[in-house]
């Protein structure tokens, strides 16, 4: 068995442990039966709060509240209340994917097609020596990072909340139409 047959083989095992977001599964499915391709991480987008004990303590930030689907004041308001120390930050992902592709080719055809399915960030993340396996990284331009308050003390009134929310949950349900146009688009790989 090659080497990038073996990687997809300890992929796919890993994924049917960890599972994935519901509105990726699809896309998920797709590209691991074709040949020549595998995900490697997936996510379908999020607006998601964090606490950080500073800017930039990636490594300490603890997340206080993860949605994959459009979030309401109410939601985002209780998981402030469980915050005392530190400083919240609401954040807006658009959707990112992870792939392996056998050889440079693959990984060109599939990153047109994400490109012309707007996720315009998407590029080349890595190449293996032998330019076996090409890891394309499919990821959009939607993302937004507010800091929304500080050991407990919230900077932003509840109409400014509003607004902020209108925005990440518009973002959100934007990176999710890209994922349906990027799944018809894997047509072509079939």
């Amino acid at each position: 068995m090659s080497e990038f047959k073996e990687q997809k083989k300890r992929a796919l095992e890993k994924l049917r442990i960890r599972g994935a977001d519901e509105e990726v599964e699809e896309i998920i499915e797709k590209l691991n039966s074709l040949e020549g391709f595998f995900t490697t991480s997936s996510c379908s987008g999020r607006i998601s709060l964090i606490r950080l004990p500073e800017i930039g303590a990636k490594r300490e930030a603890t997340f206080i509240g993860k949605w994959h689907r459009s979030v309401r004041k109410e939601e985002v308001l209780e998981a402030l209340k469980a915050s005392e120390k530190g400083e919240i930050w609401l954040l807006s992902q658009s959707p990112i994917l992870h792939v392996a592709c056998r050889g440079l080719e693959k990984a060109k055809g599939l990153l047109r097609i994400a490109i012309e399915s707007g996720f315009k960030y998407s590029s080349i993340k890595a190449i293996s020596r032998d330019n076996e396996r090409v890891v394309v990284e499919i990821m959009s331009t939607e993302r937004m990072d507010v800091p929304l308050g500080k050991d407990g003390m919230m900077f932003c009134s509840e109409a400014h909340l509003d607004f902020i929310l209108s925005k990440a949950n518009f973002m959100l349900e934007r990176g999710k139409e890209k994922l349906k146009r990027f799944c018809y688009g894997l047509k072509e790989f079939e």
